[in-house]
This record gives C-alpha cells, structure tokens and sequence, in this order.
C-alpha cells in the first residue's frame, strides 16, 4: 500500500492557510447574509424598533435622526468591509484583476476607517457600552483598525506592497474583530455550559473573550508571517496544524452563532 505524500513544508503551510480561509469565509459570510436580512427585513417592514435587539446596545431611538444613521451605517459597514475583505485575500484577484483589487482593496480601506470611527462615536458618545472592559477592548481595537488601515493605504502608495500585504492582513483580521466576538462567545458557552458558568456582558468571561477576538487572531498572523519568512520546516509544519485547529474551531463557533444566535434573532416574533 503506498504511504500518502507528505508535502513539504511550504506547501503545507499554504494549504493550511487556504483551509483557515474557507473556514472563515464560510462564516464571515454568514455572518454578512444575517446583517443583511436582519437590518434589511426590520427596514423594509418599517419596524426599526425591532433592531433594538440587545439591551445594552443603544440601538434605534425614536426622534435621534443623526445617532440612528450612525447605528445603522455602522451594521452596515460592517457588513461590506467583511465581504469585501475577503475578496482581497484571493491571489487570483490581484493577480487576473489587479484594478479591481485595487479599487475593492481603497473601499475596504476607507469603510474600515469609517466603521472604526463610527464604533468609537456609538461607544463613547451614544453611549452603547458593555462594561469598563470591554469598552477598553472595543476603544483599542479600533484605535489598531485607523492606525493599520492607514498604514496598508500608506504602504500601497509608496508601493512597498510586503509592507503592505502585512498591513492589510492585520487591518482585515482586526475589523472583523466583531465576528470573532461572536464566535468566541460561542466557543465560550458551549465550554462552560456543562459546568454551570453563565456568560454576562459585564463578567470576567465576557471581557476575557473580547480581548481576545482581537490579540488572539493578530498573534497567530504574527506567527503565521514568521513562519512564511523561516527556512526551517518544523515552524512551517506546526503553524499549518495550527492553521487547522484554527479552521476547526471557526467553524464550530460559527455553526453555533447560527443556530443560537442569528437563525433566533431572524424569526418573526423574536423578542428583542
């Protein structure tokens, strides 16, 4: 019986990060599909009370025209950033439409800056906010988002692109900070749910998990581009399998967010 090859060390670590790509896309994407459906159906149907569907979320506010824009943009943008920057991962596109790379890479970087601003807005000045925390954690992730967004934009002007690709990855793992969240919050509770523990938005869980939708994904970028530069095969080998734990668990915790997060939060009748 012939033994399956093994790939090499450079091989491995590029399939290990296509599978964390299609893991994350897979869940990115649905996520996108609930921001639509959810904003969308409560805006078609006129119903934009019903967005207020998280109590410590200053959400829609009847008479507060300019604050409800913000709510609203923000969601949105959310949305299109997470779509669009997982269409400038693919290096079929830089390589078979580098115009269009170019344009849908200036529009994840501009909504990027816009969202991180418009998050800080809702957080400090409206008022939606979690806790001491998780506040702190939300401020510093979107401090990172302007300052790596505006560094890959920098980068790409002055064309010093490895720069810039190391940029744009941080900025793209980084804005979907919000979907790691969720999924986070799921693995969470699904681990602590067979020993009684309870996720509360001001407990020590919930900032601990917050924390970590952000340094957690931009430390295993930091090892996957230290990999890429080694010579050596046992980092390259090892940063492929975490690559696939990695993929693993994104797809568990986004498996989850559907089914007990947004599936629930789309059924007519939910309650808020």
């Amino acid at each position: 019986m012939t033994l399956p090859r093994i790939p090499s060390p450079g091989r491995a670590l590029q399939l290990g990060a296509s599978v964390w790509f299609i893991a994350a896309t897979l869940g990115q994407w649905a996520f996108v599909l609930f921001i639509l459906l959810f904003f969308g159906g409560h805006g078609l149907s006129g119903d934009l009370a019903g967005l207020n569907d998280k109590p410590h979320v200053t959400g829609y506010v009847p008479g507060d025209t300019f604050g409800n824009l913000q709510f609203i943009a923000h969601a949105l943008m959310g949305g299109v950033v997470t779509f669009a920057g997982t269409w400038q991962l693919l290096p079929a596109l830089r390589r078979r439409w580098p115009g269009i790379h170019r344009w849908n890479g200036r529009l994840f970087l501009g909504i990027s800056l816009l969202g991180a601003l418009s998050g800080l807005y809702l957080t400090w000045v409206r008022g939606s906010r979690l806790g001491v925390g998780s506040n702190v954690s939300i401020t510093a992730n979107g401090v990172l988002i302007l300052a790596f967004a505006t560094l890959a934009w920098r980068s790409a002007l002055r064309r010093d692109f490895v720069r810039h690709r190391r940029h744009a990855l941080r900025a793209f793992l980084l804005v979907n900070g919000v979907w790691f969240l969720r999924i986070g919050i799921m693995l969470a509770g699904l681990a602590l749910a067979p020993l009684g523990v309870e996720i509360n938005y001001t407990g020590m869980v919930f900032v601990g998990v917050s924390f970590a939708s952000w340094l957690i994904p931009l430390t295993v970028l930091e090892l996957y581009l230290r990999a890429e530069r080694s010579q050596r095969a046992v980092p390259r080998y090892a940063m492929a399998g975490l690559l696939g734990v990695s993929a693993l668990l994104v797809l568990a915790g986004s498996a989850a967010a559907v089914a007990f997060m947004w599936l629930p939060a789309l059924r007519p009748g939910a309650a808020p």
